[in-house]
């Protein structure tokens, strides 16, 4: 039996989105470390900061991945968009366990206004009483 490759199921929860999908993706010692908070963040945490975003991100103009290296274990995919007319160039990094479940996930952005800006926004999505339940 082939394994699924974690990416794949990446690409899949934040298409459709589906948060199930992306819940059951991650390992119960999954860290998150977000490009705005220097500590990470543990699973149930580290699942709200990805909805808020999501939510950021995915109602962004023209959000693409450009760039993707997967290793075995590990991958790196570059992305970019446009939120309220600023440029965001970012990268996302994953580490995943041997049964395909993700243990590690950062994320970098560039420029210093684009990092200011999703900071603004992920703050508004983390205040919603919505993303919570």
């Amino acid at each position: 039996m082939q394994k699924i490759n974690p990416i794949d199921n990446w690409h899949k929860s934040i298409k459709e989105p589906n948060l199930s999908l992306l819940y059951e993706a991650l390992d119960d010692e999954f860290l998150f470390y977000s490009p705005v908070v220097f500590r990470p963040k543990e699973k149930y945490m580290g699942f709200i900061y990805l909805i808020a975003a999501s939510r950021t991100f995915l109602t962004a103009d023209n959000f693409t991945y450009s760039r993707e290296i997967i290793g075995e274990n590990d991958a790196m995919l570059e992305f970019s968009c446009e939120i309220n007319g600023i440029q965001i160039n970012g990268v996302d990094t994953f580490k995943w366990n041997e049964e395909g479940k993700f243990i590690e996930m950062k994320v970098l952005l560039r420029p210093q206004k684009s990092l200011d800006l999703i900071q603004q926004e992920m703050e508004k999505h983390l205040l919603n009483p919505e993303i919570w339940r």
